[in-house]
């Protein structure tokens, strides 16, 4: 999918981030995003960003220090930036339907797992998948991302968490395991969410 736009927003009735992602050539995807996902999700694609503007960067393990590295990424990013700067401003143009060529239906996933690779050519693959116990099949699609989409799409996920307010609740509050980030006091020994860590493999995540 060639994208065009991308948008994150807070639906209150849902206590969930919708994800919305339209292309240049027609059709949008949509997904909803959990709170405990969303929570797992947020340090993982962070990590992540930051490998693929070290990798966009050059920088490598020959690298003279730390700072030399950071350094190398920034100067990476507001290269990318100064290049294809996100726009922020312009409205989403909804879309009628999903692409013809992703048969996921009408009706925005509700991700239960989602998978982040690391491309060698400094691509970021996003795959998002739908998967629900005793179903043979699960809906899923995946996207391609460089990294200003990258890093335009944790920008939005960023002020969708702001307005759903959910890193202001005290972790008491949360008395349902359900709810409790992965990793976290309180999380179940089970997730039916999961969310890998690895960068060299698929890793489980304008």
């Amino acid at each position: 999918m060639n994208i065009h736009q991308v948008s994150v927003s807070y639906v209150l009735e849902q206590d969930r981030l919708l994800i919305r992602i339209n292309g240049k050539e027609g059709g949008e995807l949509r997904a909803w995003l959990t709170r405990r996902l969303a929570l797992g999700l947020m340090p993982v694609l962070n990590k992540t960003a930051g490998e693929q503007m070290a990798k966009v960067a050059g920088a490598g393990p020959s690298a003279a220090s730390l700072e030399d590295k950071r350094q190398q990424m920034v100067s990476a990013f507001e290269k990318e930036a100064s290049l294809r700067k996100g726009d922020f401003e312009t409205p989403y143009q909804t879309q009628a339907s999903a692409p013809a060529d992703v048969p996921v239906g009408p009706e925005p996933l509700l991700l239960t797992e989602v998978k982040i690779t690391l491309m060698g050519n400094g691509q970021l693959r996003l795959q998002m998948f739908e998967k629900f116990p005793g179903q043979d099949s699960s809906r899923n699609f995946q996207i391609m991302m460089d990294a200003p989409l990258s890093n335009g799409l944790l920008q939005l996920l960023h002020q969708g968490l702001q307005q759903s307010r959910w890193l202001e609740a005290p972790l008491a509050m949360t008395a349902a395991t359900d709810l409790a980030p992965a990793g976290l006091p309180g999380a179940p020994d089970t997730e039916a969410a999961e969310l890998s860590a690895e960068t060299s493999k698929p890793r489980y995540l304008n």
